[in-house]
């Protein structure tokens, strides 16, 4: 797999979407990784070490945009240096913004998902994302993250950077059509395509 779910391989995934589903609630290590292996949960790669009692750890991508907008506007597109991590890992700075991403795909037509942090990394106060935790069932794609350091902090390409963690979900599923479909790599906001209550579309 080219690291993203095909719809059209998925066609067999799509036919069981609603079928019933044993057991509720949130999966253990264990299961993911029979969900894995039956296609229902996409990871790409898949590394079996990265498996936790109830979640798995994924990779931070070698590449980075910082915000260089001096005013973060809500309609208007953010300006962005472009970053790649070297080998040697790369310091982030305190009072920056940056958005990374997973190295790894991710998707379920079948399970809802969060991100959040990994206690170590927690632990070097580093925050990976700021509230967009939740991957809506049907999303395809790169995960990206908002990271900020509270200190100057050195990170590293690849590094185990946080978890992912799947649940079921109740009733008919409404998958995931949005503007991050597919995304690959860090991926701004597009905040600018909604309907703003004034002026129309945000330009």
């Amino acid at each position: 797999m080219d690291a993203m779910y095909s719809l059209a391989d998925g066609a067999q995934a799509m036919d069981s979407i609603t079928a019933p589903i044993s057991a509720h609630g949130w999966l253990t290590g264990h299961k993911i990784s029979e969900e894995v292996a039956a296609k229902r949960i996409v990871i790409e790669p898949f590394l079996p070490d990265h498996l936790n009692p109830n979640s798995y750890n994924y990779r931070l991508s070698p590449s980075l945009k910082r915000i260089t907008s001096e005013v973060i506007d809500c309609k208007a597109e953010d300006e962005y240096d472009e970053i790649e991590i070297p080998e040697e890992g790369y310091i982030l700075e305190p009072g920056e913004c940056y958005l990374g991403a997973t190295m790894e795909v991710f998707g379920s037509l079948h399970y809802a998902s969060l991100v959040t942090g990994r206690s170590s990394i927690g632990r070097k106060f580093v925050t990976n994302h700021i509230t967009a935790g939740l991957i809506d069932q049907g999303f395809f794609g790169n995960i990206t993250l908002e990271i900020v350091a509270q200190k100057r902090t050195r990170v590293y390409p690849g590094m185990r950077f946080g978890q992912i963690f799947w649940f079921t979900t109740a009733g008919t599923p409404l998958l995931y059509e949005g503007k991050y479909q597919g995304q690959r790599g860090p991926t701004p906001s597009r905040l600018r395509e909604d309907a703003f209550p004034f002026g129309g579309l945000a330009r």
